[in-house]
């Protein structure tokens, strides 16, 4: 009777731990678009460093394209203004263009909130 009883008390433990894992999402990082504002105001400002360059523009936005077209903007500047020393991480034409990056932004109808 007592095995019985392990064994059952075993199998709803590991059919709830698998029902856990199943049902469990992975962590997700997703900036929204305030977010970006201040990383890229951080960035004109010389207030940012490389690491958090490459947290604003390394992610994909996938859920808000006008977000993601920026973010490749961002990236276009980078390969040809980008000289990574501080406090201004750009040249003066690159942070000139991070300013017209940061004005589309600003533009953006807001967001759709039913997502």
């Amino acid at each position: 009777m007592t095995i019985v009883i392990t064994l059952c008390l075993s199998f709803a433990v590991f059919a709830v731990i698998v029902w856990g894992l199943m049902h469990m999402r992975t962590p997700r990082f997703r900036m929204e678009r305030a977010q970006f504002l201040h990383g890229l105001e951080e960035v004109i400002t010389g207030q940012a460093d490389d690491n958090e360059w490459r947290v604003l523009t390394g992610y994909p936005m996938r859920h808000d394209p006008p977000l993601e077209k920026l973010r490749l903007k961002c990236l276009e500047i980078e390969q040809t203004e980008y000289t990574g020393r501080m406090p201004y991480l750009f040249t003066e034409a690159g942070l000139e263009r991070l300013r017209e990056v940061r004005e589309q932004l600003l533009a953006l109808p807001p967001q759709d909130q039913s997502e």
